[in-house]
């Protein structure tokens, strides 16, 4: 590749222990966006008492995968309020609640979003949304290191992304302490997200060296700890280099995007309720099989990262190994979706500016292969 680019504006802190640095980082009113699980977990209530008076309104109402409704319903909540900063608190569903009400805010509109994405409404050149500050508590999503905000229409099945690059956060708090109370599924299944991402970003038209070699990083990273974390989930060491490696990984696909597992797994969100971190690393080990036939040089780069030898099968079956010591099955029958349900989920799996960006160009008869192997 002789010619290519790489950006990321996010500024980024990491550490255990960092978020009691919190109000270094605060310099007015803040408005807190967070998850219910998160409340569950206690984080919110230590983020609220580490800002103190400068937190002005906490909106715990975020669903697991937003929708339009959720997200009018909190900038419709917190409109009327003066506030400088957003602070998000959770995984990518928080952080993508938090970018969205950021730009509702700033085209003060409750239908701006939908005319963004529903008709093609360019947004203003001089959109200028409230700066927000990302803490994860999960380690897989990579949304602290985005300028995306994916919002989903359960009425159309259909799932849609905000994209401006003033939606990148303006500061990411990565804390491995606060994923010490994730509980084992939510682990696990972010932890699969954050290889999806990585895979994804190598086998992409748009990858470059950067890119690849934080995706290399973070698939080793997840290969070698997240089944050692299954067993031991309160190894702060082990929690630290998952939290690196869902860093990594968002590094990598902030300047690839996604490509065609992704797409697969919308169909598989939407209409079955299948998590968004599984439903996206289900069809790897396939995609990496498809595209390993044509693109050989550049599957093989992940040999090493997979502690594997180049050949597609080898890493493909090395994937498959790892979700067998993950507890998760790759088959769609174990999740009650059989046979019959091959064209819904087929004729929704080819979603543009996402299943285009794969090294490879599919067309409809490869999509339907890749998700009859996934029905088994």
């Amino acid at each position: 590749m002789s010619e290519w680019h790489y950006h990321n504006p996010v500024e980024t802190h990491f550490g255990p222990g960092i978020i009691d640095n919190l109000q270094d980082f605060v310099s007015g009113k803040t408005v807190l966006i967070t998850t219910p699980g998160s409340t569950r977990r206690g984080i919110s209530r230590k983020i609220s008492t580490l800002l103190g008076t400068s937190l002005v309104a906490l909106f715990d109402k975020v669903e697991p995968n937003p929708t339009f409704e959720t997200i009018t319903a909190a900038y419709r909540e917190l409109k009327q309020l003066e506030y400088d900063f957003i602070i998000a608190v959770g995984g990518g569903s928080a952080i993508d609640t938090a970018k969205a009400v950021a730009a509702l805010a700033a085209l003060d509109s409750d239908e701006a979003l939908k005319e963004n994405l529903k008709k093609g409404v360019d947004i203003p050149e001089d959109f200028v949304p409230k700066p927000v500050i990302a803490i994860p508590t999960t380690a897989g999503t990579g949304s602290e290191v985005t300028m995306w905000a994916t919002i989903w229409d359960m009425e159309e099945k259909k799932k849609y992304s905000l994209s401006h690059p003033r939606l990148y956060p303006e500061i990411a708090l990565l804390d491995p302490e606060l994923t010490l109370t994730l509980p084992e599924k939510e682990t696990i299944y972010t932890g699969i997200d954050a290889l999806s991402h990585a895979m994804e970003a190598i086998w992409n038209k748009n990858h470059n060296p950067v890119s690849d070699m934080f995706a290399l990083k973070a698939i080793e990273l997840i290969r070698k700890h997240l089944p050692k974390l299954r067993h031991d989930p309160g190894n702060i060491d082990l929690r630290t280099s998952m939290l690196r490696a869902s860093f990594f990984a968002g590094l990598a696909f902030s300047n690839t995007k996604t490509a065609i597992a992704h797409s697969i797994s919308y169909p598989l969100t939407a209409h079955f309720n299948i998590p968004h971190g599984l439903a996206c690393a289900l069809p790897l080990p396939h995609v990496l099989r498809f595209n390993g036939k044509k693109a050989a040089k550049r599957i093989g780069i992940m040999a090493g990262a997979l502690g594997t030898n180049q050949t597609s099968e080898s890493m493909a079956s090395e994937v498959m190994l790892l979700f067998d010591r993950l507890g998760v099955s790759p088959h769609l029958a174990d999740y009650g979706i059989d046979s019959s349900k091959r064209e819904l989920i087929s004729k929704s799996a080819f979603t543009p500016g996402r299943a285009d960006n794969n090294v490879i160009q599919l067309n409809s008869t490869d999509i339907v292969n890749l998700i009859n192997q996934l029905l088994g």
